[in-house]
């Protein structure tokens, strides 16, 4: 069978950017640039000579084909990551070392991650730290810092806390390209979420 697959790193650019309404955010995720992000979305739009987004001045919108494609493509990005999981037990089954700022850890609970027992199954151990280079060095897997600077060619999340005001910076969740879509990392993600609401 022939397949008529698009370039894959457009087709994770566009599902990003369609989940957050924002080459930013994608950007932010993907520990890519925001212009990258446009780029390959455009790509990928020329390859399928369509338009996917409207692009307004504050946001992205999805045009009526952008949203009949988002969600099997986002479907077929998890399957991908399940059929990855599902072969590479290592990587499924292995804990996460964990770096924390102490600025980061005095906006989470007490005691955070081992506020609960949420997180036991994903996080071995964590260090008191904001240095990105211990990633590089693979002496951690994953931080989490204040802030939303850039990520040095790491993977990243922004997360916006509820009761962020002008002055406070987010929260941000970093780690090594390719695991940013393993179930670890969405697990540390959404309780650093639920913890920020």
């Amino acid at each position: 069978m022939t397949y008529r697959i698009p370039p894959l790193n457009g087709l994770r650019a566009f599902e990003a950017a369609a989940r957050n309404l924002s080459f930013k955010l994608a950007a932010n995720e993907l520990g890519v640039t925001a212009g990258a992000v446009s780029q390959q979305v455009k790509k990928l739009e020329v390859s399928l000579g369509i338009a996917l987004f409207r692009r307004l001045p504050h946001g992205l919108l999805l045009t009526e084909e952008g949203e009949t494609y988002y969600p099997r493509i986002s479907r077929a990005l998890e399957d991908l990551t399940e059929a990855t999981e599902a072969i590479a037990p290592d990587l499924n089954a292995r804990k996460f070392s964990l770096g924390l700022s102490p600025k980061a850890a005095s906006l989470l609970p007490e005691k955070w991650p081992r506020h609960s027992t949420a997180l036991d199954n994903f996080i071995s151990s964590t260090s008191s730290t904001a240095d990105m280079a211990l990633i590089l060095d693979n002496k951690l897997d994953c931080l989490v810092r204040t802030g939303q600077g850039p990520a040095g060619g790491l993977s990243a999340i922004t997360i916006v806390r509820g009761s962020c005001s002008d002055g406070d910076e987010p929260v941000q969740f970093i780690c090594r390209n390719g695991l940013i879509e393993c179930r670890q990392s969405k697990a540390i993600i959404a309780d650093l979420k639920a913890c920020l609401a």
